[in-house]
């Protein structure tokens, strides 16, 4: 388990982290969501003990991190960094071998270790290959290779599909799910893309350094979000009267009225059976993950 509380960090006069408090349970998958700048690589470079808070507190399974014992708590992370790491001069094998070595492992562990990391990310076959040689889907599946070769219960990944085409972005997210539904490994993601958080177990949405919502993409979705129906060819005045009634915002356009359903105690089904009668044909268009996104930072960049 992953747990922060109050962490801040600041660089001279600025606050990038502002007491930030987090719960990340053992063999879960985090997505930390937020816009370019908000404070994600930051938070991570602390838990990866890159960086140190400049007050509160991180505990890696119960026990807190510091900078005095962070070695010790380094066997149990694995870090793949917005940037690539590895020496674009050596081969692939080479460079695994090197960082393998960082951690105490005998020739022979490491040699084991490789073969068996190698075949989880399918790149036996550019082994021997330089890494400045290999493309950018290769080259992240090298970088998951480098951050695993010590055997983590923690993996913790900055932005690992930015800058990649879909079709790799989908061959890194085989990975992913591979080690932490197959390996039991925690995940920890930061990410400013809504399709890779919606499947997560558990999301915290951050904005300027501090958490504006935390819980199950499910759950931000519902509660941040809002269901829209549209009405075609309504008998104006009629349904006007029942959604004024319920306190439903409404906007008519020429022949159309939408209506945000934005009350928990007045359901989609409850609206249509009350309005039944009053339009020709309705659509239902369910809020989903981008909406609270968009509605969250709007609300707090109002605040």
């Amino acid at each position: 388990m992953i747990k922060l509380t109050n962490v801040v960090k600041t660089f001279g006069k600025v606050e990038a982290v502002k007491g930030i408090n987090l719960e990340v349970e053992k063999g879960a998958l985090f997505a930390f969501l937020g816009e370019n700048g908000a404070g994600k690589s930051t938070t991570l470079s602390m838990i990866c003990t890159e960086s140190e808070p400049t007050s509160g507190e991180i505990f890696i399974d119960d026990e807190q991190l510091t900078f005095k014992n962070r070695k010790a708590f380094r066997q149990k992370l694995g870090v793949v960094f917005q940037d690539n790491v590895l020496d674009d001069l050596l081969t692939v094998r080479e460079n695994l071998y090197n960082r393998a070595s960082l951690y105490g492992k005998t020739k022979a562990e490491i040699t084991e270790r490789l073969e068996l990391v190698s075949s989880m990310m399918g790149i036996e076959d550019i082994l021997n290959r330089r890494f400045e040689k290999l493309s950018g889907g290769q080259k992240r599946r090298a970088e998951i290779a480098r951050a695993i070769m010590h055997d983590p219960e923690i993996l913790l990944l900055d932005e690992p599909t930015t800058g990649l085409d879909p079709k790799t972005r989908v061959s890194v997210w085989k990975i992913i799910d591979y080690l932490r539904e197959e390996l039991g490994m925690t995940v920890f993601l930061t990410t400013h893309y809504l399709e890779e958080a919606k499947d997560a177990d558990q999301l915290a949405v951050i904005h300027k350094g501090k958490i504006i919502a935390e819980g199950t993409p499910a759950s931000i979705r519902s509660r941040f979000s809002v269901d829209k129906i549209f009405f075609y060819e309504p008998k104006l005045a009629e349904l006007q009267a029942i959604i004024e009634e319920l306190g439903l915002p409404f906007k008519v356009t020429k022949g159309l009225m939408r209506v945000d359903v934005i009350k928990e105690d007045v359901g989609i089904l409850a609206i249509l059976n009350r309005t039944a009668g009053l339009y020709s044909s309705f659509e239902v268009i369910k809020g989903n993950l981008d909406d609270a996104f968009i509605s969250l930072i709007k609300e707090d960049s109002n605040d």
